[in-house]
């Protein structure tokens, strides 16, 4: 495994493949619930190979929220009071925090 790794992306990853994943590591070791079959073992192959450790869009955004003290209840509040009630103000707070 590289030693470039996002463990919570590649554990993401592969659970999202099927695969019986318990943990990764920073150094990229990956412990699965059981031994794995062939065909899953070249499944989780591939899947190694094709992870990009870098951080997504999303991950860089929820780091921005909570770096401006946003949590994640705030913003979904404030998309209920937008789509509920047509209320944009808290969006706008929001909005405000992260500039």
């Amino acid at each position: 495994m590289s030693e470039s790794v996002n463990p919570e992306k590649l554990h993401r990853e592969l659970k999202d493949a099927g695969l019986p994943v318990v943990g990764v590591s920073a150094s990229g070791r990956v412990d699965y619930s059981r031994a794995l079959t062939a065909a899953e073992q070249a499944a989780a192959e591939q899947v190694i190979a094709a992870h990009d450790p870098a951080v997504s869009d999303t991950e860089v955004f929820i780091q921005q929220l909570l770096a401006a003290g946003v949590s994640r209840y705030d913003v979904l509040y404030a998309l209920w009071k937008s789509v509920a009630e047509g209320n944009l103000i808290a969006i706008e707070e929001i909005t405000i925090k992260l500039k």
